[in-house]
């Protein structure tokens, strides 16, 4: 059931190419410009990136102020008569509500909305699996879940959870882009729902070297999360040197901590990069790591690191087992474990044709499985879905869920 004609209508916070959700949106944006569907975008910031053909964005400087009415925070968009609207990263039950006045509404799911953490562990590998709820915080102040030492915002993240819940359950059609996350949509009593493929959103290059160089690359945030301190850490056991590429308010603590293990001097730290010099990086590299302790949501450095032909070692956590198969086309170790990540690191850089032979491995399973014309055609799957119910006046919110 796809929808076939009628815009689209993306609606996301930010129009700039400045982290992992708002690069997909544009690229899917893209893509579905170039399928032929007509795109327009409401956003509350534009970046400098150059226009993309078929696609019209409209600027709203109230789009997030919550206090506004939502004719005001939605301005113009509507005049485009869309079809079907797509939220990203912006669960707001209020905008929902009018926005359904016009068209069905479409949510992406990115992350861990439902969760007042964010981050959805109590330890490295043991995922949260009980839905947001008033049970939530004696886990958050007992057992550690906050992953704070400051309890002061949780109240705030805890109506944000509470909200995005809300949200989720009002829309037409929830969508995610892992197991892991539709999981979690499902612990919340998400329905309907469904998983759809994600797509590289870098154009592979052509690298060098690898039969000599022992280089490990790591590209993400730079916070605890995300195991960078552990990738250090296996570092003191590994005869190599590590480019991490990406920015956080981490970053100068990992350094620090590099220093004081004797390791800074192996370690080339690149702040935030464009997808041109990321693309360099990655060809570059002898092997990608990504040493999560949080369930990652999907890991869609993962499979950009394959479609450069590149081996990953990554934690056994979250989404990341739904495109890194053990031994094929890289190595999952456990999270948090130095030791281990390490002993993995000198496994694949020991064997420069293993490299090459779980690179092309990878390549091969992403050009199969993560294609943007597996993606649009899922999505536009998803949103006749989404435009039939809204048409037969299905009911929203837990009680729909329920059905």
């Amino acid at each position: 059931m796809q929808l076939t004609a009628g815009p689209v209508l993306i609606v996301t916070p930010r129009w700039v190419r400045d982290g992992g959700v708002a690069t997909h949106a544009m690229a899917s944006a893209a893509a579905l410009a170039e399928s032929g569907i007509s795109v327009h975008v409401l956003t509350a910031r534009v970046g400098p990136e150059q226009p993309i053909a078929g696609v019209t964005v409209h600027s709203s400087a109230e789009l997030l102020s919550a206090r506004a009415p939502s004719s005001l925070r939605v301005g113009d968009a509507l005049a485009a008569c869309p079809t079907v609207i797509h939220m990203h990263q912006l669960d707001d039950p209020e905008l929902v509500a009018f926005l359904r006045r016009s068209a069905p509404v479409v949510i992406s799911m990115h992350g861990y909305s439902a969760c007042t953490s964010g981050v959805h562990y109590f330890r490295p590998g043991h995922e949260c699996t009980r839905p947001h709820g008033a049970g939530c915080v004696p886990n958050l102040l007992a057992r550690g879940c906050a992953h704070t030492r400051d309890p002061r915002p949780l109240p705030s993240a805890y109506r944000s959870a509470t909200r995005a819940v809300r949200a989720l359950t009002d829309a037409d059609l929830a969508i995610s882009y892992s197991s892991v996350i539709d999981r979690h949509l499902a612990a919340n009593g998400v329905a309907p729902r469904r998983v759809l493929p994600l797509f590289t959103t870098i154009t592979p290059r052509a690298g060098s070297g690898h039969e000599t160089r022992r280089r490990v690359l790591f590209a993400g945030r730079v916070v605890t999360p995300k195991g960078i301190g552990v990738l250090i850490r296996a570092m003191q056991a590994v005869d190599a040197e590590l480019v991490v590429c990406g920015d956080g308010w981490g970053l100068d603590a990992m350094r620090r901590l590099a220093h004081r293990l004797g390791v800074l001097e192996r370690i080339r730290f690149t702040g935030w990069l464009a997808a041109e010099a990321l693309a360099q990086e990655l060809a570059d590299a002898s092997v990608v790591a990504m040493p999560s302790l949080w369930p990652e949501p999907f890991g869609l450095i993962g499979i950009e690191a394959l479609a450069a032909g590149r081996p990953v070692i990554a934690s056994a956590t979250g989404g990341v087992i739904d495109w890194l198969t053990d031994r094929v086309n890289g190595l999952l170790v456990r999270p948090g474990d130095a030791p281990a990540l390490a002993k993995a690191l000198d496994e694949l850089l020991g064997d420069p044709a293993r490299q090459q032979a779980m690179g092309a491995a990878g390549r091969e399973m992403v050009a199969d499985r993560f294609s943007p014309e597996r993606h649009i055609a899922a999505l536009l799957d998803a949103y006749g879905v989404a435009r039939a119910a809204w048409e037969s006046g299905r009911p929203t919110g837990l009680a729909a869920s329920r059905m």
